[in-house]
């Protein structure tokens, strides 16, 4: 089974190439690489799909991908509706942070950077934008030798295998 991760896609989010960080096409680049992950395989969306317009977005994402697509919700800040309504509009699981063993590393998969915990080899995750957004709610314990960063701003807008993204980890 093949993973592919994606995170802060903030669909119709107004004001966010006004802060920094995206220009352009990138909405459509997000979409794309959505439409392009195999069926069989499944996605990771480590939070904060979009800012408006849930069911538009919704409806949209779904006909991006692909059925036969597993979909699992890691919610972020910004994903405040409940599990059910989540489920309802195409989310096969929808948690707020989950714990996998892939490729001998245990990670850690969660919208913020969290701390590190036990036997956990890395921590992905998104929410700083790549610029530390938000960094005072995690400065004291960020470490690159801990966290993996998967913001759009850092890995091309568009989703990330997780089998590539550990190469060389």
């Amino acid at each position: 089974m093949t993973y592919w991760l994606v995170s802060d896609t903030h669909f119709n989010h107004a004001k966010i190439e006004e802060w920094g960080g995206r220009s352009g096409p990138w909405q459509q680049q997000l979409y794309e690489g959505l439409s392009r992950i195999p069926i069989g395989d499944t996605l990771l969306h480590l939070g904060d799909i979009c800012i408006g317009e849930d069911e538009e977005v919704h409806r949209q994402i779904m006909m991006a991908i692909a059925p036969g697509i597993t979909k699992i919700l890691v919610r972020g800040n910004h994903d405040k509706k409940g599990v059910e309504w989540y489920t309802k509009h195409g989310w096969d699981f929808v948690l707020d942070g989950i714990e996998l063993v892939y490729l001998g590393h245990y990670l850690h998969l969660t919208h913020r950077p969290s701390r590190p915990q036990g036997n956990t080899t890395w921590n992905i995750h998104g929410h700083t934008h790549g610029n530390m957004h938000r960094s005072e709610e995690y400065n004291d314990f960020y470490s690159k030798d801990y966290h993996i960063d998967i913001s759009p701003e850092l890995v091309g807008f568009k989703p990330i295998r997780l089998d590539s993204l550990l190469k060389g980890k």
